[in-house]
């Protein structure tokens, strides 16, 4: 049933600060009773595994028996064994199934799509590589990027603000590219004889090349020969002239001192912004362990260097690299600088000696090390010297699409805690394959963990006393709660005298809720929803309890009750998040969609959303009244008929004030076109509103196996010589 609201949000939504996909470092994310994912606990550790023949290509077929695995040089027996592809939701399934040391049952599954993280370190960019960086993930997002694929734009500078997060919709991913931009280094040596920060490295590691260069300027400019007898003040900090005019220049000695010096205080700059950088994208990492499946990241930066004598990088890569096997991530480094034969290595110089020249050598390989370090330790590869970013996401995303997913009980003598445990996986007599997977992780053990849990203070929404405090929890979470089955569909049409109206539709399953011991007392379900625009602040909310007889839960197929939100909106960008609580039983759903509204004062042909498998509810559609319900989760028998309308907007007129339109539709599955109708003449009378045309069709889905389908509807506008699409999916069961 469809309820209009019926009153404005009220709850203060204190957790809207949490709602941010990535949170800030050392964080915790609390989990609900019904998160079925556990990568790793005291009683077992999981993990993807890539096999690649020498060409790079994944290698199937291979038997559980085949892989060798070893804990700190100490084989372990594999307890879950099964071949995975990306992006399925068997993906998920199986991840459960693993979890639990269970056996898979079965490994088919439709399509779910990827989880995909542009990681962008904007603090190591150079101007010209934010360009190429913005060009090439746009050229995916355009070409590459599916319906069903979650894709967020993500930096350490926080530029992005809260477009940085997971989304579907390609318009939201554009416009956080969008907000990519050149953030100069802020590492600088102000003397007059600049330092470059790897020469810094290189004193503090004790080169004497580099050393010696910088010493020699140094000397040169405060030690001064000959004297004055006009006496005067020092013509250096270092040192200079004396009211005698003898010499009071620096010596070597001292000058050695203020090159150490010097070179520490740019190395404290440079590893505070490097720290930012690995920092966010560890708490990155983490926070997206709520979503099922493999995640892979693209991790693109101009090179940085890790000074590990006082910085401690080299526990900082093991804690990422446990995070990325906690969270089944993979990381893909990029060098944005593509083609590079040298960085600047003091060719500018005065370097007659050719110190600078040899101490400079290994530059570029010295800001590619943590890259490949990155990459090497979580799974992935380093992409590196290559001026194609578009050609390497694409590679990489084909070689990511499959995988071995297994898991193990780590022996109960290694259950010992806060150690790095390092994994070596091997194909038994395959020398020629080569293994990808994280290199290590850090097991706690169930007392440490215990002794943890009681010493920490939990935080707020992770143990919610109220039914308000677990609707915000749910509104807050990085992912969907699932305790409540929880659907979410989000549109627009324009209305006349109103403008765009946005509807946002909440499905709430009603068969797993609570009606008594007898299973016949009424039901409620508290829902609350906010609005967010593209900058995060709250445009519109509701809070409401909608009833359910317990004869709604076994009526029909499927059974669920429906609510729907309607709000006028300005063009623009926003996310609507809702969030469901049986109260009988405390279970907890929520969801979140992405939703564009578009401009139609630019006069461009545009469709409002695609409205699909509506129904009368109310009086009878007979009787000419009632209400039309459109699906909300989109799912549809084998056989039956998929209907749907839009509104066309925009569109030009002949002399005599008519229209010349076309319209086309298309199924997809899985990128490929299933069913393409002809092109086909939109009809229009003398009673059509020019300024909505409304437009639909009944679609007969009896040829269509089971399984997850795009519908693409394209109108072309003959006399504008213009076209615009809607899309959506839906699934036959």
């Amino acid at each position: 049933m469809s309820r209009p609201a019926s009153r404005s949000l009220r709850i203060v939504f204190v957790a809207l600060a949490s709602l941010t996909v990535f949170i800030s470092a050392g964080a915790q994310q609390p989990r609900s009773d019904d998160d079925e994912v556990v990568r790793i606990s005291t009683e077992l550790v999981q993990t993807g595994v890539l096999v690649l023949d020498k060409q790079g290509r994944f290698v199937d077929g291979l038997k559980q028996e085949q892989f060798q695995v070893r804990i700190d040089g100490k084989p372990v027996t594999l307890s879950f064994f099964e071949r995975v592809t990306a992006g399925t939701s068997a993906e998920e399934r199986l991840e459960a199934v693993a979890a639990r040391g269970a056996v898979a049952s079965s490994t088919a599954g439709t399509y779910r799509g990827r989880t995909i993280i542009f990681f962008i370190d904007d603090l190591h960019l150079s101007a010209e590589s934010v360009i190429k960086t913005r060009k090439a993930i746009l050229d995916f997002i355009d070409n590459q990027m599916g319906p069903d694929d979650q894709v967020a734009i993500a930096s350490p500078s926080g530029q992005i603000g809260f477009l940085q997060r997971f989304t579907d919709l390609k318009p939201v991913a554009r416009a956080a590219v969008a907000r990519l931009n050149h953030k100069p280094y802020t590492v600088r040596d102000s003397e007059i004889v600049p330092m470059t920060e790897y020469t810094a490295l290189r004193i503090d590691a004790g080169d004497k090349d580099a050393s010696d260069h910088y010493v020699t300027e140094l000397l040169k400019e405060t030690n001064y020969r000959g004297g004055s007898t006009t006496g005067g003040k020092p013509q250096s900090p270092y040192g200079g002239r004396t009211a005698s005019g003898e010499s009071g220049g620096m010596t070597r000695d001292a000058a050695e001192r203020v090159v150490k010096e010097r070179a520490q205080v740019l190395l404290k700059q440079s590893a505070a912004i490097t720290v930012n950088t690995l920092s966010t994208l560890e708490s990155l990492m983490r926070s997206s362990s709520q979503m099922a499946g493999r995640k892979l990241v693209f991790f693109i930066s101009d090179g940085f260097y890790m000074n590990d004598r006082s910085t401690a990088f080299g526990d900082k890569l093991k804690q990422i690299t446990d995070a990325a096997i906690r969270s089944g991530v993979v990381i893909y480094t990029m060098d944005a600088r593509g083609l590079v034969g040298m960085t600047d290595a003091g060719s500018n110089r005065n370097d007659p000696n050719g110190r600078l020249a040899r101490s400079n050598v290994g530059d570029l390989s010295a800001s590619q090390d943590p890259l490949t370090a990155l990459a090497d330790d979580t799974g992935g590869r380093a992409l590196l010297n290559s001026g194609r970013l578009g050609d390497a996401v694409s590679n990489a995303l084909n070689e990511t699409s499959n995988y071995y997913l297994v898991a193990w009980r780590p022996p109960l003598d290694e259950q010992k805690g806060g150690n790095f445990k390092r994994i070596e996986v091997s194909i038994a007599d395959r020398p020629d394959l080569s293994v990808k997977l994280p290199r290590g992780f850090m097991l706690e053990s169930k007392s440490s963990a215990k002794a943890a849990e009681v010493k920490a203070p939990a935080p707020v929404v992770a143990s919610p006393k109220t039914p308000e405090q677990s609707l915000i929890a749910a509104l807050g979470a990085p992912s969907a709660r699932k305790g409540l089955p929880t659907q979410l569909s989000v549109s627009f049409v324009d209305v006349p005298n109103s403008g765009p109206v946005l509807t946002a539709a909440t499905q709430m399953a009603t068969d797993v809720m609570g009606y008594g011991a007898d299973g016949k007392q009424a039901a409620a379900i508290d829902l609350a929803g906010v609005v967010l625009n593209d900058q995060g602040k709250q445009v519109g909310g509701f809070k409401t309890r909608v009833n359910v007889s317990p004869s709604s839960a076994t009526a029909i197929q499927n059974p669920g009750v429906i609510y729907s939100y309607k709000l006028p909106m300005k063009p623009g960008i926003y996310q609507v998040r809702v969030a469901t609580r049986d109260d009988k039983s405390g279970k907890v759903g929520s969801a979140a969609q992405w939703i564009e509204v578009p401009d139609l004062t630019g006069k461009r042909l545009t469709l409002s959303s695609l409205l699909v498998g509506g129904q009368f509810i109310g009086q009878k559609q007979a009787s000419g009244g009632g209400e039309v319900q459109f699906s909300v989760d989109r799912r549809f028998a084998h056989g039956a008929h998929l209907n749907f309308l839009t509104f066309i907007y925009n569109a030009a007129r002949d002399g005599s004030g008519a229209p010349d339109l076309e319209s086309q539709i298309q199924i997809l599955r899985n990128g490929q076109t299933i069913v393409s109708s002809p092109k086909r003449k939109v009809q229009t009378d003398a009673t059509t509103d020019l300024a909505r045309i409304v437009y639909g069709a009944d679609v007969a889905l009896q040829t269509l196996a089971p399984g997850r389908y795009l519908l693409q509807v394209t109108i072309s506008d003959r006399l504008a010589n213009a076209s615009a699409s809607q899309q959506i999916t839906f699934q036959i069961e």
